[in-house]
């Protein structure tokens, strides 16, 4: 399935993104945002593997932001508890750094929050940023989502936001 944006499609993750995933998973502000990112191109492409199996489950949905047919980044929804059915997801994204202070974070994840509410039937959604991530706060704030709290996770200090579908 691709859901067209703006100057972008998004489309599910394939093999062939493994080079720019890993590329994007080694860049500096990248490794910021996350808990682990691969050390390896092999362990990037086993994570690409993963991507694909779990999207055909439909718990987690891992879509490419591609534009002008190059790789630009990811979003990801999963439901949240890995359950389905729950009517709540939550969201995740990463931009390759060529791709990014244009906006298309924002677009993405919007389009990404349209198909959860309108497609998959959730009512509410849930991201989570490092508390230092002040440009993926501001890309959630952006689309909508509201501040509810900070969380400890496994010692690192996060932000927890949530939408909900009006």
């Amino acid at each position: 399935m691709k859901i067209k944006g703006d100057g972008f499609i998004l489309r599910p993750i394939k093999m062939s993104d493994a080079q720019a995933y890993w590329e994007t998973m080694q860049d500096e502000e990248t490794i910021k945002g996350f808990m682990s990112v691969p050390h390896s191109f092999s362990e990037a492409k086993e994570e690409v593997k993963e991507h694909i199996k779990k999207s055909k489950t439909k718990i987690t949905e891992v879509f490419t932001i591609e534009v002008d047919g190059k790789y630009a980044g990811n979003v990801k929804l999963d439901c949240q508890g890995y359950k389905l059915d729950t009517g709540e997801g939550r969201v995740h994204l990463w931009v390759h750094p060529d791709f990014r202070g244009r906006g298309l974070a924002t677009k993405a994840l919007a389009l990404l929050i349209d198909y959860g509410f309108n497609k998959r039937k959730f009512r509410v959604i849930y991201a989570q940023t490092k508390a230092e991530n002040k440009s993926v706060a501001k890309v959630l704030e952006n689309v909508g989502f509201r501040f509810v709290e900070y969380r400890l996770v496994e010692g690192i200090k996060k932000m927890w936001w949530e939408k909900r579908k009006k």
